[in-house]
C-alpha cells in the first residue's frame, strides 16, 4: 500500500457546487400535510418535546386521519398558484 495516494478526481468529485438560489423565485407549493401541520402544530407540541418528536406525533396522527379533503384542496390551490407564478417567472 506504500506509494498509494487518493486520486485528485475522487477528492474533486466529493465537493459539490452549491447553486445560489434566486431570492425572486416563487416559493414552492405546500403539501396537504404541511397545511394540516400549520393548523395543528401548537396542539401537538408539548413542553420538552423536540422538533423530531412533534413531527413523529404529527405523522402518526396524519396517517390515522380519514378526512383530508380540506387540506388536499388547499394544497391543490397552492400548487396552481405555484405553477402560475413559476411560468411567469420563467417567462420574464
Amino acid at each position: 500500500m506504500e506509494g498509494k495516494r487518493p486520486s485528485e478526481t475522487t477528492e474533486a468529485a466529493k465537493r459539490k457546487v452549491v447553486k445560489k438560489k434566486d431570492p425572486n423565485a416563487p416559493k414552492r407549493a405546500m403539501s396537504a400535510f404541511f397545511f394540516w401541520m400549520t393548523e395543528n402544530r401548537d396542539r401537538l407540541k408539548k413542553p420538552g418535546m423536540g422538533v423530531a418528536d412533534v413531527a413523529k406525533a404529527a405523522g402518526v396522527e396524519w396517517g390515522k386521519l380519514s378526512d383530508k379533503t380540506k387540506w388536499e384542496k388547499l394544497a391543490e390551490n397552492d400548487k396552481k398558484r405555484y405553477e402560475k407564478e413559476i411560468s411567469q417567472y420563467r417567462g420574464k
